[in-house]
């Protein structure tokens, strides 16, 4: 059985993003986006589980008759205590709530703090979100899933420079 899957990815573009956006849109459920000067690409894609979806979704969009990217990293799409609210539909006093542990146990640690604003990778609220919430947020990669699929990527480019 597979499940659907929301993965996100920074990319290496061939060709302007404006160029690309049409194949893009004809080809993949998802986001093609320029953020902070880095190619970020979302793509919904079905799987196994979480890192066989990103392994499918790494072949096709590498895949030169569609885009032709290069994938560098999964993008852990970090997020702060208000997007939480905003993208799960609840107050920022809820996730307040969740953060310091006083509702919803199990809530994921921060992955840092930087100028006293929790921040935490959105595959870790998704996946707390679907188990203790109910929540129908399409799963995606958790951090140890992102660091199994950021390991295979950098094993194929070290391979690449090896023989290069």
């Amino acid at each position: 059985m597979t499940n659907e899957y929301s993965i996100s990815f920074e990319a290496i573009a061939p060709a302007s993003l404006e160029a690309l956006s049409h194949a893009f849109y004809e080809h993949f459920d998802g986001v093609l986006v320029e953020r902070a000067g880095q190619v970020i690409v979302t793509v919904h894609v079905d799987g196994v589980d979480a890192v066989d979806a990103a392994r499918t979704a790494i072949a096709d969009l590498e895949d030169e008759s569609t885009l032709g990217l290069s994938i560098c990293h999964v993008d852990l799409d970090l997020v702060d205590g208000p997007e939480v609210g905003r993208r799960l539909g609840v107050t920022r006093q809820a996730v307040q709530n969740w953060a310091v542990g006083t509702r919803g146990q199990g809530f994921p640690r921060p992955l840092g703090c930087p100028g006293g604003k929790r921040i935490w990778a959105w595959g870790e609220v998704v996946a707390w979100a679907r188990d203790r919430l109910g929540s129908q947020e399409a799963p995606t990669l958790t951090r140890d899933e992102a660091a199994r699929v950021d390991a295979l990527l950098a094993q194929r480019r070290n391979l690449t420079s090896a023989t290069a």
